[in-house]
């Protein structure tokens, strides 16, 4: 799925990035026809779709070549984990690949077919847009959001448009997250430099999240990044109160980070008074 030409060089200005990890076939097959939808709507714009595979080994290729024949398919031959595999997309995109803005897109998402058109305009309205997420339904993430601006105090990384501006001044996820939280704190990073953060409500996503069993494994992680998170921005009892959760779970020891000491403009943006929120709640 390459997409139309644009104006830039005949390359689209959007690249939708797609970090895959022994993915169920059925899965994919649902992703693709969202994206489908999202290339035919009305005044869409060009899109290109780049599939980054963290798997043990390449036999989702030919899953993803089923779907599409000439898919931009990528075996990273590790588990790189969610932030790093995006880095290397969006360097690729905003550099050699003329982009001015990289979406990130969870492979267990299906699309509303206007959720690219309406990130993209949410993102053009602003100069200042640093980050635009797609809001999740029909279950709503719970964070806020402002009515009118969209402004929110961090984005999520299911569906996510970063831009090239952000880029440029921030650079990508912090790669010690290897999954969970690095949303969170590019967020933070984001507005600390003056960038806007923002729901786009009219691009909506649904994500397959409420069928999942809970995982050990899955909290066990969310604890071990909020830690991270927590000693990246110096609160102490907020790192130490997860690494015990994280024990409790079964965690197996590691490097305790170490409590650092952020600039005041980070510090007065992170909000640890929620838990694993990271922000109010809406209701």
């Amino acid at each position: 799925m390459s997409g139309p030409a644009s104006a830039n060089g005949g390359r689209p200005g959007i690249w939708l990035g797609i970090v895959l990890y022994r993915n169920p076939e059925r899965e994919l097959e649902r992703l693709w026809e969202s994206l489908r939808w999202n290339r035919e709507a009305p005044g869409a714009p060009a899109f290109r779709v780049v599939w980054m595979d963290n798997s043990p080994d390449d036999t989702l290729r030919a899953r993803v070549a089923r779907l599409d024949a000439d898919a931009d398919y990528r075996h990273a031959g590790r588990n790189l984990g969610f932030g790093a595999a995006h880095n290397r997309l969006m360097t690729e995109a905003f550099g050699s690949g003329g982009a001015r803005y990289y979406v990130c897109v969870n492979p267990d998402g299906l699309l509303h077919p206007d959720c690219v058109r309406e990130l993209a305009r949410v993102a053009d309205q602003r100069a200042d847009t640093g980050l635009v997420e797609a809001r999740l339904f029909p279950d709503e993430h719970p964070k806020p959001y402002h009515p009118a601006t969209g402004e929110t105090p961090w984005c999520s990384g299911c569906v996510l448009l970063v831009t090239k501006k952000l880029h440029a001044t921030v650079g990508g996820f912090d790669e010690r997250f290897f999954m969970y939280c690095e949303d969170v704190d590019l967020s933070w990073r984001a507005r600390a430099s003056g960038l806007s953060v923002r729901v786009a409500p009219s691009a909506l996503v649904h994500h397959y999240t409420v069928t999942r069993e809970e995982s050990p494994v899955r909290e066990r992680m969310v604890r071990r990044s909020a830690a991270l998170l927590g000693a990246k921005y110096g609160d102490a009892a907020f790192t130490n109160a997860r690494l015990r959760e994280y024990a409790q779970l079964g965690g197996e020891p590691f490097q305790t980070p170490d409590i650092l000491k952020p600039g005041r403009r980070l510090a007065g943006i992170a909000d640890f008074r929620h838990h694993l929120e990271f922000a109010r709640r809406r209701w």
